[in-house]
């Protein structure tokens, strides 16, 4: 009896394999039609209509659609406040052949989700007359910091990064828009300098009391 059984395990592992192994790594399967989506009302700009009305922001939209579940996060009609720095098509354009090389990869498109979290900043929105000439630092959504100064009325992120158009509203959010990507991965340590104000950020250890931090 036992070894009936046999035949047929071989077999539904040999189709498990090849139904694997079918699949470009980290390609997605499209959303079934008729799949529930909740209604958003005419009145909301979520941040995904925001992405979609500017022209200086299609590379960043095309991105979008390359990290599964983006989209629907975008256009989440958001019941907290937030703040996020999106990448402008020069801000691309400013990162070199390696940037486009890297983020084809299956690494590089894990890495682009990551990058996409380090521009938003949850439960806070960061007006431009939030930040001085001090050099301070905020916590994104990576739970990593972004340097920011404002030298000659602009205001610089990371010493590298100028907000080119700021204080854009959508519903519950500011949007500042950049010339240059903000990569988690390139973040230099420094010395301990001062924070900018900013709400707590759940699961991060801007609050170092926590029993997990």
């Amino acid at each position: 009896m036992k070894l009936s059984v046999l035949p047929t395990l071989l077999m539904l592992a040999v189709l498990g394999y090849c139904d694997n192994t079918s699949r470009k790594p980290l390609t997605y399967a499209a959303i079934p039609d008729g799949t529930y989506a909740p209604a958003k009302s005419p009145n909301v700009t979520t941040l995904l209509d925001f992405v979609k009305s500017r022209d200086d922001l299609t590379t960043l939209l095309s991105i979008l659609s390359e990290c599964a579940g983006f989209v629907q996060a975008f256009d989440t009609t958001a019941s907290w406040s937030y703040t996020f720095f999106a990448p402008s098509n020069t801000a691309f354009n400013n990162t070199g052949a390696y940037f486009a090389t890297y983020a084809a990869t299956p690494k590089g498109k894990r890495w682009l989700g990551n990058l996409i979290q380090h521009h938003y900043v949850p439960n806070s929105q960061l007006k431009m007359s939030s930040f001085n000439t001090s050099y301070t630092r905020i916590q994104t959504g990576s739970f990593l910091y972004v340097g920011t100064q404002m030298v000659g009325g602009q205001l610089m992120l990371n010493k590298v990064s100028t907000v080119t158009s700021g204080d854009l509203p959508v519903t519950s959010g500011i949007v500042h828009v950049i010339d240059h990507i903000l990569d988690p991965s390139a973040q230099i340590f420094e010395p301990e300098f001062g924070k900018t104000s900013q709400s707590f950020i759940a699961g991060s250890c801007s609050n170092p009391k926590l029993p997990y931090c």
